[in-house]
């Protein structure tokens, strides 16, 4: 008898301030899991103020059919400032990956449960690059080479497809090497 192929699913919880880029990194994520054929959900949230309050996404990829696009409980938190690190360390399993923006999260800020912490210096090593606006983005690739939900290539052509159609394709270069160098930190 054959065995049912065992579901493949990851939630994940997106968090930061406005204008850190984090609905932009669950987009570029959704997207290229599209691209792959897996089912996604994206919920995004953020706060009345454009910069600077809080924005947060739920994102789910999986094999199957998904039934809730709310993460109450997250496979992996990627967590960009410190007070959306307070706020979401309880919505995490106890054998998940956190992974977090060194640069403005102090991890003794609150207690958390998870089994694996990756702390990454994401706002200095995207001000190395030219522009810490992409330290969603080398967060984005450091996820992506930890969990494997997708081929970097496929976030690459998210990326190009994203800032085209923006008019930012000048910052294209930039945000590939932002996912690269994320990835090369896993």
């Amino acid at each position: 008898m054959k065995r049912a192929k065992e579901n493949t699913e990851h939630r994940l919880i997106i968090a930061g301030f406005g204008g850190q880029g984090i609905l932009t990194a669950g987009k570029l994520l959704c997207t290229s899991c599209l691209f792959e054929n897996k089912n996604v959900t994206y919920l995004p949230s953020y706060g009345s103020e454009v910069r600077g309050g809080t924005a947060n996404c739920h994102v789910v990829i999986s094999d199957r059919e998904i039934y809730s696009p709310a993460v109450d409980l997250a496979d992996t938190l990627m967590i960009l400032n410190e007070l959306s690190f307070v706020k979401f360390a309880s919505n995490i399993k106890k054998d998940a990956l956190l992974l977090y923006n060194r640069s403005m999260i102090d991890p003794k800020a609150c207690d958390v449960k998870a089994t694996c912490m990756l702390p990454i210096d994401a706002t200095e090593l995207a001000t190395e690059l030219g522009n810490k606006i992409v330290a969603n983005i080398i967060m984005l690739g450091a996820y992506v080479a930890r969990r494997k939900v997708c081929r970097l290539e496929t976030i690459e052509e998210s990326i190009k497809n994203l800032l085209s159609e923006k008019g930012k394709s000048g910052a294209i270069d930039l945000n590939i090497k932002a996912l690269h160098k994320g990835a090369g930190l896993v």
